[in-house]
C-alpha cells in the first residue's frame, strides 16, 4: 500500500517500497496549467389468491407492504414511481380474502398489475417497454437493474454485490444505491443473489427485475446471541490466522477477471474529469506476486472539460495496475502482514452477517506513540474459514498532513496542498469456495491554495475498480503488445472513438452527481476497443 513510511525501521522501508509500487498510479498530479484551467393479478397465482388474514394500522404503504410481506412470507418489488410507498392508508382488519384484492384496496391504483415468480411479487404499471415478453427475450443481452435500500432505515445501500453466480458474472451498486446489469437471454429463468455485509442476502429471478429500476430492500441481519460462542476473542490472532489462511480461501490458480474500472476528479464539487474503461485481467495465483498480474485494455473512454479557466490542474494518476495491487489479501500491507504488526492495536468491534455467515469486525489502528501516517479501520473475517470477506480504511486523521509530500508527485513552489481524507474500501466475494477481489474504492480529498487565488479549493478524487466476471478456463498469460505497461496513466490515455462503445459489457452505473457532471462537461468521447 502506497503512503505508509517512516525514517527509521523497517516498517518505513516496507512502507517506502509500497508505496514506490503505487505512488506513480495513486496520488495527486499538481500542476500549472497556466491562465486556463401500477390493477389487477395477470394470472391465476397461488400466492396472490390465497386467502390471507391481517390487521394494518394506520400507516405508510411501504410498511404495510412489509408487514403483509411477513404474514405471508414473501417480498414486494417495484418501482417508487409507479408505487408511492410514502403514501398514508387507513386501518385495514382484512379476514381470509386474497391477497390481491388487499393489494388492489391499499395502492388503489387500476393501471397497476402482479407477478409473482418463487417469493417475489412484482408490483408495476403496463408499458410498451417493460415486460414486452417475447422480443425482450429475442434480445442476446437483458438489462435489469434496481435501487437497494435499507429495509429500515431506508437509506440507499452502496457497494452491494449483485452477482449471476452460474457464469461468475457480477456488479455493485453505485454511491446512489443503484445498479445496471447485462445478461445474457439464455438466463432469462435464472436469479440474481444481491448481498451486502450486515444484512440477510435476496435472491431475485431475472424476469422481475426487467424493463424499469425497481426498488429493492436488504432486511439487516441481527446475530441472536446463541449463534455466538461467548468468549475472549484474541482479534490479533484472527488476523495471523486470516493471512495464514488465505493460500486455500483464494484462487490458487491463475484467472481471467473483466473488470470495469472508473476515475474523476472534482474541484468544489464541480467534475473537471470522467475516465472510464473495460479490462481483461490475467490475475495470477495467490502464490504470486501482483507484479506476475497482466493487463489488456478492450474498451475506454475520456471525458474532461475543455474550457478550463482555473489556473490549477488537478490530475488523479491512477492506473489499473496500481488499484489491482489494492488486493490486500495477496498484496499485504504492513497491517495485515505479521512481520509489522507491532505498529497497531487490534480489537474486536463486533460480530456482522455476510450471506449466510457470520464474520468478526476487526478494528485496528497505531499504537499510541507511533507517531506516523499510517492508516486505520476495520477488517471483516468469516468466523469459520477465516477469509477476509471486506476491508474498509483511511490515514490516520490524526497524521494525515505528513503524507502531504507523499502524496503529492510534483507541484509548483507556489502551491500549499493540504489533505483532508484518504480512504479505501475493498470487498470480496466467493464462488465455488474461493474467494476473488469484487470491487476496490479509493477516496482523496485534499485543500490546495495558491499565492495567485484569494480562495482555497477543494479537490476530490477517486478511483474504483469492479470485478465483473471470473474465467478460470484456458488461462494464459497475455502477449506482450496486448499487455497496458505497469505505470501508464489511465487518465492521460489518447483514445479513438467508437460510437457503440459499450455493447453488452457491464458497468458501474454512473451516479446521478456524476451523470449531470459528463453532460455539464459537454465532453470529447473517446473509446478503443480491443480484441
Amino acid at each position: 500500500m502506497a503512503l505508509l513510511f517512516s525514517a527509521k525501521n523497517q516498517l518505513a522501508r516496507k512502507a517506502n517500497r509500497l508505496f514506490r509500487a503505487i505512488a506513480y498510479r495513486v496520488a495527486l498530479l499538481i500542476l500549472f496549467a497556466g491562465i486556463g484551467i401500477n390493477g389487477h393479478a395477470d394470472e391465476a397465482d397461488t400466492l396472490l389468491t390465497k386467502p390471507i388474514t391481517i390487521s394494518l394500522p394506520a400507516e405508510n404503504l411501504y410498511n404495510a407492504l412489509n408487514h403483509i410481506g411477513e404474514r405471508a412470507g414473501c417480498f414486494f418489488i417495484y418501482d417508487s414511481r409507479d408505487v408511492r410507498g410514502s403514501k398514508r392508508i387507513k386501518p385495514v382488519t382484512w379476514v381470509n380474502k386474497p391477497m390481491y384484492e388487499l393489494l388492489n384496496l391499499l395502492v388503489a391504483d387500476s393501471l397497476v398489475s402482479y407477478r409473482v415468480i418463487d417469493r417475489h411479487i412484482l408490483i408495476y404499471r403496463k408499458s410498451k417497454d417493460a415486460h414486452s415478453g417475447d422480443s425482450t427475450r429475442r434480445e442476446s443481452y437483458l438489462q435489469v437493474g434496481g435501487r437497494l435500500y435499507d429495509g429500515e432505515t431506508r437509506q440507499v445501500i452502496t457497494f452491494a454485490t449483485v452477482t449471476l453466480n452460474e457464469i461468475g458474472l457480477g456488479t455493485i451498486t453505485n454511491n446512489d444505491g443503484a445498479f445496471t446489469m447485462r445478461i445474457p437471454s439464455s438466463f432469462i429463468h435464472a436469479s440474481v443473489v444481491i448481498s451486502h455485509l450486515g444484512y440477510q442476502s435476496q435472491t431475485i429471478p431475472i424476469e422481475l427485475l426487467l424493463g424499469k429500476k425497481y426498488t429493492i430492500y436488504l432486511q439487516p441481519r441481527y446475530i441472536p446471541i446463541q449463534e455466538v460462542i461467548i468468549r475472549n476473542i484474541d482479534a490479533r490472532g484472527i488476523v495471523t490466522a486470516m493471512v495464514e489462511n488465505r493460500y486455500k480461501n483464494y484462487a490458487s490458480n491463475d484467472v481471467y477477471l473483466t473488470g470495469f474500472y472508473r476515475e474523476g476528479v472534482s474541484r468544489n464539487n464541480q467534475y473537471l474529469g470522467y475516465s472510464e474503461a473495460i479490462f481483461r485481467i490475467y490475475k495470477s495465483a495467490i502464490t504470486e506476486s501482483t507484479s506476475s498480474d497482466q493487463v489488456k485494455l478492450l474498451k475506454a473512454r475520456k471525458l474532461e472539460k475543455q474550457d478550463r479557466s482555473d489556473t490549477l490542474t488537478v490530475k488523479l494518476m491512477a492506473g489499473i495496475k496500481g488499484t489491482l495491487e489494492m488486493d490486500i489479501a495477496k498484496s499485504l500491507p504492513d497491517f495485515i502482514d505479521p512481520e509489522y504488526m507491532d505498529s497497531y492495536t487490534y480489537s474486536k468491534s463486533d460480530i456482522v452477517a455476510h450471506d449466510s455467515r457470520t464474520a468478526y469486525a476487526i478494528s485496528f489502528e497505531q499504537k499510541k506513540g507511533v507517531e506516523l501516517p499510517l492508516y486505520m479501520g476495520t477488517l471483516y473475517v468469516d468466523v469459520e474459514n477465516l477469509a477476509l470477506l471486506a476491508a474498509d480504511f483511511e490515514l490516520n486523521p490524526k497524521y494525515i498532513e505528513k503524507a502531504a509530500s507523499s502524496l503529492i508527485v510534483r507541484k509548483n513552489r507556489s502551491v500549499k496542498v493540504k489533505p483532508q481524507q484518504v480512504s479505501y474500501s475493498v470487498s470480496y466475494r466467493e464462488l465455488n469456495g474461493v474467494y476473488y477481489v469484487q470491487h476496490i474504492r479509493g477516496d482523496i480529498s485534499v485543500r490546495i491554495s495558491s499565492r495567485y487565488r484569494l480562495f482555497t479549493d477543494s479537490y476530490n478524487l477517486f478511483f474504483e475498480f469492479v470485478n465483473m466476471q471470473i474465467d478460470t478456463l484456458n488461462v494464459q498469460r497475455f502477449s506482450r503488445r496486448d499487455v497496458v505497461k505497469p505505470y501508464t496513466v489511465f487518465s492521460d490515455g489518447d483514445f479513438a472513438y467508437d460510437a457503440s462503445f459499450w455493447g453488452d459489457m457491464n458497468f458501474i452505473e454512473p451516479e446521478e452527481d456524476v451523470a449531470r457532471a459528463i453532460a455539464r462537461i459537454n465532453p470529447k468521447i473517446e473509446s478503443v476497443v480491443g480484441e
